[in-house]
């Protein structure tokens, strides 16, 4: 039920930055008028990939710590990880729920624990949500732009 509020945060982010943003790209249009209609699409359209893609990170970087915990459920209970020292040995899960699992990943790895790859998920999201925002503003556009 938490992970819910990931699309909400992301989308809420996303309109943070646009209408930050937007702003900025509002006034810098204003002293450039020399500007094409391709050119401005292009400089919009890269905006919204960018605005896209941090929103995104933003939003999985909060919610991953619930993903560590839920993935740490799901696993079997011994799995082979490979240790700060470069060994492989063989660790005993057992979790009796989502406190005892957080309090155990706090309790040997701290808050580093809650967020392991979370780095290359911010790198296998961001490309598929820049896209995806790209993509929103372009058919919102298309339908507002129709009707007025």
């Amino acid at each position: 039920m938490i992970l819910i509020n990931f699309g909400n945060t992301q989308f809420v982010t996303y309109e943070f930055l646009k209408g930050h943003l937007g702003e900025y790209t509002k006034a810098t249009r204003s002293n450039n008028t020399d500007q094409s209609g391709v050119y401005e699409r292009l400089q919009d359209s890269l905006g919204y990939l960018s605005m896209g893609a941090v929103s995104k990170i933003i939003a999985s970087t909060i919610t991953y710590p619930i993903q560590v915990i839920k993935s740490r459920l799901q696993q079997r209970n011994q799995t082979a990880e490979i240790s700060a020292t470069g060994e492989v040995e063989i660790v005993t899960r057992e979790y009796k729920g989502v406190i005892d699992c957080a309090g155990k990943i706090w309790k040997r790895e701290g808050v580093a624990g809650f967020f392991k790859g979370s780095i290359p998920n911010a790198i296998r999201v961001a490309p598929s949500a820049a896209i995806t925002f790209v993509t929103y503003e372009m058919v919102t556009d298309s339908m507002t732009s129709k009707s007025s």
